[in-house]
């Protein structure tokens, strides 16, 4: 047994021993308790796909998250419910309460599902007395997060990556982009759900997009953007669960509809193969160490072929749900990992479709909006709504398992996101996850505040030398 999994045995058998003594219970009356798991980041479409998989293989589960109305919470296979301070806004209060909970509680692992992960990983020594937790270090979590940093990654370890330039200031845009092909890409170095994101087709365009978005960063005291090259070609992206560099599970899927429609988080999806992309994210794994979930995305080059690595996200991703369709046991993986269990790696299989129902009707609505010949268009995007070029697997992910409170609260949470969108003049997207997000300019206030990190953030620098 490797020398890693028998330390992470005896660190789980002496804590049942520390917690039998806590509770005066026999060890062998313990062993009736069920294994526990906290989850958080719970309000995500995603995560009560997780919640039901460790439910239905005997975990106890507690959903938390900042929100009343959730769809985690609101899953029938969620044992406990607790509320948590806005991860974006109120990062010590957040890990304060995480760690107040595993302190009260014994849990057996606890489950990040978004980027609640890297909070974790820099606070992890906060973390691991009370239980264990499944992530690579702070340090590589944001150099893949922070996108200038994982074109330098890619640089280094020969993974194909769009030519990137991170221009200090407006005046140096010119200069910094000579090299650059029209068009390109405007974009934020920590930003998902395409948020700050600008497509430019001349330099004129490009001056004026990324002044803007310059200013507006500025103001709040963020990281400034970056310029791209655009690749034409198609999207793929990829899911996978590693534990120290090992590839334990994967999906590959190919958007068949997004949201946004132009290049955004896939609404419908279909699993694929692809080796030459297979390969990528087995190098990438293995270099940094990588443990829990990872999402890549890629666009094939239209003329070679070429998969070019576009973003990463050190989390979970809409791929969870075509995973577990498609073979990927997301949660018997972490459930073996956590017994110290040998668990060989396993891709997903070929040909299965499904959609996320509330990115599907974004993309329903993003269609309906006032336009040019607005009525034939909407009618056009009503009937391929109703019926796509494709039949799906699962057209929803919570009716066939029968969670009505999931997609009760699905309803819920978009409505809501829906009217702050159009209060804040925000994108849906955005709003919808403003309490999972991490925000890495109230992340530096907490670092600076506390006594035990004072560190900078890493990674954070303008340089892409």
């Amino acid at each position: 047994m490797p020398a890693e999994v028998s330390r992470i045995r005896q660190i789980f058998e002496n804590r049942v021993k520390m917690s039998a003594r806590r509770l005066a219970m026999p060890m062998h009356d313990l062993k009736l308790v069920a294994m526990r798991a906290l989850v958080t980041g719970t309000s995500t479409f995603f995560a009560p796909l997780l919640i039901r998989g460790l439910g239905l293989q005997g975990v106890d589960v507690t959903a938390a998250d900042s929100r009343w109305i959730s769809m985690g919470k609101w899953s029938r296979y969620a044992a406990r419910r607790r509320w948590l301070p806005v991860l974006s806004r109120e990062p010590a209060e957040y890990m304060n309460a995480v760690v107040r909970e595993l302190q009260r509680v014994r849990y057996d692992f606890l489950l990040p599902t978004f980027e609640e992960s890297l909070l974790f990983a820099e606070y992890r020594a906060e973390l691991e007395p009370f239980t264990q937790l499944f992530l690579p270090p702070f340090e590589t979590m944001w150099q893949v997060h922070h996108k200038p940093s994982l074109y330098r990654l890619c640089r280094d370890l020969r993974i194909p990556a769009p030519p990137t330039v991170l221009p200090e200031n407006p005046t140096r845009l010119c200069q910094k982009t000579a090299e650059l092909r029209f068009p390109v890409v405007v974009k934020l170095p920590a930003a998902n759900n395409c948020v700050g994101r600008s497509f430019c087709e001349n330099l004129p365009e490009l001056i004026v997009r990324y002044s803007e978005l310059h200013e507006q960063e500025t103001r709040r005291g963020s990281a400034a953007p970056f310029v791209q090259q655009k690749v034409i070609g198609d999207p793929i992206y990829t899911l996978m669960f590693c534990h120290e560099g090992r590839k334990l599970g994967e999906v590959i899927y190919r958007p068949l509809r997004t949201y946004p429609e132009r290049g955004g988080t896939s609404a419908h999806r279909e699993s694929i193969e692809h080796p030459r992309i297979a390969a990528l994210t087995e190098r990438l794994a293995l270099a940094t160490g990588w443990s829990g979930f990872l999402g890549l995305d890629f666009i094939v080059d239209g003329s070679d072929e070429t998969p070019f690595l576009i973003d990463a996200n050190p989390r979970a991703n809409p791929g969870v749900q075509l995973g577990f369709l498609a073979g990927v046991d997301w949660t018997g993986i972490l459930i073996d990992l956590v017994q110290g269990r040998h668990r060989e790696p396993v891709s997903a299989l070929p040909g299965i479709r499904t959609r996320s129902f509330l990115l599907d009707t974004g993309w329903l609505f993003e269609g309906c909006a006032p336009q040019k010949n607005w009525i034939a268009n909407a009618w056009r995007r009503i009937a391929k709504y109703r019926k796509p070029d494709w039949q799906l697997t699962v057209p929803n992910e919570f009716l066939v398992n029968g969670e009505w409170g999931c997609a009760l609260a699905m309803w819920c949470q978009g409505l809501a996101g829906a009217v702050k969108s159009l209060v804040t003049d925000r994108t849906i997207g955005e709003t919808m996850l403003d309490d999972v997000n991490y925000d890495a300019v109230s992340a530096q206030r907490l670092r600076l505040n506390n006594p035990i990190e004072q560190r900078l953030l890493p990674a954070a620098t303008n340089s892409l030398s």
